[in-house]
């Protein structure tokens, strides 16, 4: 996780009346953010994915080069 920038899942505890909370957000938009927040608070790490074909597929899809060799550190903030 470290190599993502935070979706903090506390923000959903603050009062509905705040300018920034996540209810005020596009539909869409909150219903990403819910379970993302989830998954992040969570710090969920599916033990399988190695060994997953589903997985293996999308990592060749969607990677440029080998999974394995990216630096996480690095790209945090070159997706908005």
């Amino acid at each position: 996780w470290e190599g993502h920038n935070s979706v903090p899942p506390e923000i959903w505890l603050l009062p509905n009346w705040f300018p920034f909370h996540p209810g005020r957000l596009w539909c869409h938009c909150r219903m990403v953010y819910l379970p993302m927040g989830y998954l992040y608070g969570a710090r969920f790490v599916y033990d399988e994915a190695s060994n997953d074909p589903i997985i293996q597929q999308l990592r060749k899809e969607l990677y440029c080069g080998p999974y394995e060799s990216i630096q996480w550190n690095k790209t945090r903030h070159l997706v908005a």
